[in-house]
């Protein structure tokens, strides 16, 4: 049996090059030839047995087909979608997510520049001080010390804001290995498993999950831009009084100091630095919060949820629970 199995194995990864739609089909066929060879097995040898059980097996495999002809309608409807999608251009559901994703990565990688500069002119500006010595015997004046109220929000920004790049980098990742293997070899795997009644479990797993990776996992993330693009655009309005603070370029912090000044200059400067980065909090928000975290989250949550449902779908009795706790 495991030689079997590993010689199936071998046979479907050069498949994994070709179109799924391919794959999927020679799956299906390879699933009609082994069946056939049992009930000529059973009738050669006399075996009642073996006959009944290609017949009963022959139905799944008819449910099956009959799957796999929704899911190639199915897929080929939710492409035609995604190619009005935005402004990509995208021929397939998984390029509008990888689109999603890199237009995503822009926008935080430019806030973490932005933070990035501030805290360096920041840490610039506190360090500075002024002293004065005359025959042995002087003093020092340090009137940067108010810059060192940004350092606490400017840390927790830089991290939150590498934890994000982190994350998006990982989806578009798994975005890439879904493209690259959920239909052209998890699913053809899947449906050859799914012939026989002892292997079933595992074939319903492989096309579930190959399903919601291929399928659902970029729709979470294109429903999440949707979402936000509705909440930025609503219908019947003239987008600029909600959109604008969401929309606007990250206003740049001047930071100067003049550390012999012991006035309220060098605090007011340092204050002012502060509410400008308070009147960019919007768009930080909005960039870390419902681009690149929401949407990560809810593509996950679509594809253990969609999991779940398709495992009882194609016959598959896999307690899939500890991924949707996982996420």
């Amino acid at each position: 049996m495991k030689a079997a199995t590993a010689l199936l194995f071998l046979m479907m990864v050069p498949l994994a090059f070709a179109a799924w739609q391919t794959t999927a089909a020679v799956a299906i066929a390879t699933s009609i030839g082994l069946l056939g060879a049992i009930y000529i097995l059973g009738m050669g040898f006399g075996i009642s047995e073996l006959q009944m059980t290609a017949k009963e097996e022959f139905f799944q495999l008819i449910a099956a087909a009959l799957m796999i002809v929704f899911l190639v309608g199915g897929d080929s409807a939710l492409n035609a979608i995604s190619t009005n999608f935005g402004d990509s251009g995208s021929a397939t559901l998984q390029e509008a997510a990888r689109a999603s994703i890199d237009t995503t990565l822009t926008g935080v990688t430019g806030l973490m520049t932005s933070i990035e500069g501030t805290d360096k002119a920041a840490a610039i500006e506190g360090s500075k001080a002024s002293s004065c010595s005359i025959l042995g015997m002087g003093y020092s004046v340090s009137g940067c010390g108010s810059y060192t109220m940004l350092a606490t929000p400017l840390s927790m920004a830089g991290g939150i804001t590498g934890f994000a790049v982190g994350e998006l980098y990982t989806m578009k990742r798994l975005i890439q290995l879904s493209e690259g293997f959920a239909f052209p070899f998890l699913l053809p795997l899947g449906i050859v498993l799914r012939t026989f009644k002892f292997t079933r479990g595992a074939g319903g797993l492989l096309i579930a999950l190959a399903i919601s990776l291929h399928i659902l996992l970029p729709i979470g993330l294109i429903f999440n831009d949707m979402l936000g693009a509705t909440f930025l655009d609503p219908p019947g309005t003239d987008n600029d009084a909600l959109s604008a603070p969401y929309k606007a370029v990250p206003q740049s912090v001047s930071l100067s100091c003049n550390p012999g000044d012991t006035g309220p200059d060098n605090e007011n400067n340092a204050v002012g630095g502060y509410h400008t980065l308070r009147t960019n909090l919007r768009v930080y928000l909005f960039t870390m919060l419902i681009q690149a975290t929401l949407g990560p989250v809810l593509a996950l949550l679509m594809m253990s949820t969609g999991l779940r449902t398709l495992t009882s779908l194609a016959g598959a009795e896999v307690d899939v629970s500890a991924i949707s706790r996982f996420v």
